[in-house]
């Protein structure tokens, strides 16, 4: 928490010069030489070059800097992300981590993922499949709007079709809330708050172009990303799926998010 609230001090003054020098139209996917992760936020954040554009020497405070001037995630739940991120890195004690250090099995990436590859299909769970994609996206069967109950159940749909094909299919608590967790931030990051529905549009460029979708019509999250809102809408997202759950946190009572391997239900 002394770390957040340093940052919190430290970003509050950046981040509101930072919201107008954002520029969404600067966009160029990567070339030779820059790394990417599994995510296809930060991806799509370092394309835009508000992480680094090479996906290199990134700082938890720059993470914080990026997440909460882009898409206006809170100083905790940025802190926690980076902090990950950097628990990952190859060099931990020199202070940053880069977005190729994320690409460990079952660290953020898992299986049954919207977009990747499970591991055990050749080793490449990182990088975007077009196959995989149109699997999740043909469970919306040509939808142009997501809503949540439709999002549960493309999800799950993806975990029943990866228990089926993958014999050695990872599905633990870290994994299940990573699964629950690639959904909600599209939801939240992507989705109209009044009218909870998620422009397909959006999340095709998004995960296919890792790119955030201004030029379309997307604008900035004006309600922000924080702890409450990540554990409320996991919730929602396990109570519309048909899985057994139980939970064993009250998201009202929720202070602090977790982060990537903090659970909310057990099976």
């Amino acid at each position: 928490m002394k770390l957040a609230a340093a940052l919190s001090v430290l970003v509050g003054l950046a981040a509101s010069n930072a919201n107008c020098q954002i520029d969404f139209k600067n966009w160029h996917p990567p070339i030779p030489g820059d790394v990417r992760s599994p995510c296809p936020l930060l991806n799509s954040l370092a394309n835009h070059d508000i992480l680094p554009r090479n996906g290199k020497g990134i700082t938890i405070l720059k993470v914080v800097e990026a997440l909460g001037a882009s898409i206006n995630v809170s100083v905790e739940i940025a802190t926690t992300l980076g902090k990950a991120g950097l628990s990952l890195s190859a060099n931990p004690a020199g202070g940053s981590f880069n977005l190729d250090d994320l690409n460990k099995h079952n660290a953020i990436e898992h299986d049954a993922s919207l977009s990747r590859k499970d591991f055990n299909s050749g080793g490449d769970s990182h990088t975007f499949s077009q196959e995989i994609f149109d699997e999740y996206i043909g469970a919306f069967n040509g939808s142009t709007e997501i809503t949540l109950p439709a999002a549960a159940l493309a999800r799950w749909n993806r975990v029943q079709t990866e228990q089926h094909r993958d014999p050695k299919f990872v599905y633990g608590p870290t994994q299940r809330f990573n699964s629950y967790l690639e959904t909600v931030i599209y939801n939240l990051v992507l989705g109209n708050a009044t009218t909870q529905r998620t422009p397909m549009e959006f999340v095709k460029i998004f995960f296919q172009e890792e790119r955030l979708p201004f030029n379309e019509g997307w604008r900035t999250p004006q309600i922000p990303i924080d702890g409450f809102a990540l554990s409320q809408t996991v919730l929602n997202l396990a109570l519309l799926t048909p899985e057994k759950l139980t939970p064993f946190v009250n998201p009202s009572e929720l202070k602090d998010f977790d982060g990537p391997h903090g659970m909310l239900f057990r099976s």
